[in-house]
């Protein structure tokens, strides 16, 4: 029998729920986060994103008022609800260390993502 999923996560996730731009090209385009780690996220997109495709991510955690930006690569990007969505997974390849800290503490104080 195959391990749950949260039994195979290498970070703790926090569910999420707040808009966040992601930028796969130059222009960033919003995107509703799902779920939130200090390794990477999942959040809905309205268009497909090749594998491996490098990304910027600008986001506002809750009780922040600065934005913060990561950078990452899509690991995962499957249709997802209404046609034009798209469930993206991204893991982040550079993070600065306050906005690392910063994810921490959100993920340790939000509802645990199943």
């Amino acid at each position: 029998m195959p391990a749950p999923q949260s039994d195979r996560r290498r970070a703790r996730r926090a569910l999420a729920d707040f808009a966040i731009s992601l930028s796969p090209e130059a222009t960033a385009r919003p995107a509703r986060l799902k779920d939130i780690s200090e390794i990477g996220l999942a959040c809905t997109f309205s268009e497909a994103i090749a594998e491996l495709t490098l990304v910027a991510v600008d986001l506002q955690l809750p009780g922040h008022k600065d934005s913060q930006r990561v950078q990452g690569a899509v690991v995962r990007c499957e249709p997802f609800g209404k046609k034009g969505e798209f469930d993206v997974a991204v893991y982040f390849t550079a993070v600065p260390a306050t906005t690392k800290a910063a994810l921490r503490n959100y993920v340790q104080k939000a509802r645990p993502a199943p």
